[in-house]
């Protein structure tokens, strides 16, 4: 059994020019500059009822999450 779902979808408000990422980890967002995914992916589209729109996203199942700085490694 996996221990997270990743939702990611990339930052269209990146006003730093650095955090290019969202991901979503079991629904709680957190910003990346970097993501190596090195398991297999899907996409998938979310409505998000409260903005009124889909979102896109790569999703994924995962075992470990590796974060070094800014930068998340999923596998």
């Amino acid at each position: 059994m996996n221990k997270y779902s990743i939702k990611l979808r990339y930052n269209t408000e990146c006003k730093d020019n650095r955090l290019y990422w969202r991901v979503l980890i079991n629904g709680i967002e957190h910003l990346a500059e970097n993501v190596f995914i090195q398991i297999p992916v899907s996409t998938t589209a979310d409505f998000l009822v409260d903005k009124g729109v889909t979102k896109h996203h790569i999703s994924c199942e995962a075992n470990t999450l590796q974060w070094k700085g800014d930068e998340l490694t999923i596998s």
